[in-house]
């Protein structure tokens, strides 16, 4: 089957890593909307100083780690701000939000189980909590984290503090949820910048499946070893029946746009839980609605966990003629509960691995406003503003109860105050003590389960 269509859309963003960092089902942070972002790092794949070795290890991410040189030793105070002795880790924050910074690691023992840890070239931390278990590899959290960053370029860099601390793989997210396991694939060892490679990406597309503007038939669930951190899939009842409309409530639309004008094969990064959970219904611009349902061979469609599959009509081949330029996708639910990560296009039928490039319709663009379609909409109010000695603070949703995380931190992302609440009702109010803050501009950052929101104050 061949559907002839007017244009796509394709914005690109660098990896060195280059992306947005923002937050998931998420409240309102003053008037900027956000989207979720997450990404994998391999250590090694990090800019390393001249200090640093990389040491290969079967049970590692891509079987390798880094670790500092014998002999350096810095306990009491970080070491000397060189870049032989850092590992750095370069972002380009999109928005204004919080991200959680996690490393996997292995000590043996407890004078070998600490770095120091800093971020944009703020405060060091001392990173040095549950960072050893029998010698196992472990995630853990940096000490400090979530950091609050600005929009603009920012770093995290690692120093050494202890020897023979090991650091296997980074991960930055805008999510609650914990990294587990070495199968999810990292972005910084790869050519995923198109950006400053447009050569590489001008004939393709990709699509995060959570970052389009979703209906309120569809759910978004975390899970660190997808795409990005999260998928969606499509609630009960199901529906075979094909679409006569467009923008209804069980479908997702994506504005995305093409550099190159050419025919393209759509693939799908999905999971099908079971043979009554793997289709849906796709289109592209006026086309045809297409029934995914089947592999190209016409056999059942099924995966073991996330797979790309090469999207077709009832078994049959499948490409879209797109002009250069903005072009509308939708995906409609068919059968609920099929999982789908990502989406890609491209002009071969060379199906993708693992997670692909860097999608970039979690930024914003002029076809792809800067929208949570996921917002918890909430409200956080901070009073007095600028405030002397006692900060109120109001929290307003029903969508949120159980426990909830109130942090005070500076403009670097430094922590300077936590407390913990438990909400059983509409409203929180808490009063916090902040007479011992220097003058200067601070921001209350409240998290849940359902997501993060923050608000600015200034300290007189």
């Amino acid at each position: 089957m061949h559907l002839a269509l007017p244009h796509l859309l394709t914005r690109f963003f660098t990896v060195v890593i280059l992306f947005s960092l923002s937050l998931p089902t998420h409240a309102q942070s003053d008037t900027t909307s956000t989207l979720p972002f997450s990404v994998y790092l391999e250590a090694e794949c990090g800019t390393l100083g001249s200090n640093w070795r990389e040491m290969t290890d079967s049970t590692a991410s891509d079987s390798a780690y880094i670790v500092i040189r014998p002999g350096l030793v810095s306990k009491d105070t970080p070491p000397a701000d060189a870049d032989s002795n850092l590992v750095t880790f370069t972002l380009s924050v999109q928005e204004a939000d919080s991200f959680r910074v996690w490393g996997r690691v292995l000590s043996n023992s407890p004078d070998e189980d600490s770095f120091w840890v800093r971020v944009n070239g703020g405060t060091w931390q001392q990173w040095s909590n549950r960072l050893r278990k029998d010698g196992e590899w472990i995630w853990r959290e940096v000490a400090g984290s979530p950091f609050f960053m600005a929009p603009g370029t920012a770093t995290v860099d690692f120093a050494y503090r202890e020897p023979n601390t090991l650091l296997d793989k980074v991960y930055v997210s805008s999510l609650r949820a914990s990294p587990r396991g070495i199968t999810a694939d990292a972005l910084n060892c790869e050519d995923n910048d198109c950006a400053n490679s447009p050569n590489g990406c001008s004939d393709e597309v990709w699509i995060e499946a959570e970052c389009g503007t979703p209906g309120d038939d569809w759910i978004y669930t975390v899970d660190t070893e997808v795409s990005n951190g999260g998928y969606f899939s499509a609630m009960q009842p199901s529906n075979l029946t094909v679409p006569t409309a467009t923008d209804l409530p069980d479908q997702v639309k994506y504005e995305v746009e093409v550099t190159e004008t050419g025919t393209y094969y759509m693939y799908a990064r999905m999971a099908t839980p079971d043979l009554g959970k793997n289709s849906f219904f796709v289109k592209i611009d006026e086309g045809d609605w297409v029934d995914f349902n089947a592999e190209l061979d016409g056999s059942d469609l099924v995966t073991e966990g996330f797979e790309w599959k090469q999207v077709n009509n009832m078994g049959d081949t499948l490409t879209f003629d797109l002009e250069a330029g903005g072009h509308t996708i939708y995906l409609a639910k068919r059968e609920a509960g099929t999982q789908i990560d990502k989406l890609h296009l491209r002009q071969d039928t060379i199906a993708p691995t693992g997670f692909g490039k860097v999608s970039l319709n979690c930024v914003g663009s002029d076809l792809t406003p800067t929208r949570a379609p996921l917002d918890l909409r909430s409200a956080l109010d901070v009073f007095p503003n600028p405030v002397g000695n006692q900060l109120n603070v109001r929290f307003s949703t029903a969508e949120v109860t159980g426990r909830v995380q109130l942090q005070v931190i500076d403009m670097t992302g430094r922590v300077l105050s936590q407390q913990s609440y438990s909400k059983l009702t509409t409203e929180l109010q808490a009063e916090v003590a902040v007479d011992a803050l220097a003058p200067g501009l601070y921001r209350v950052l409240l998290t849940s389960e359902r997501g993060v929101v923050s608000r600015p104050f200034v300290k007189r």
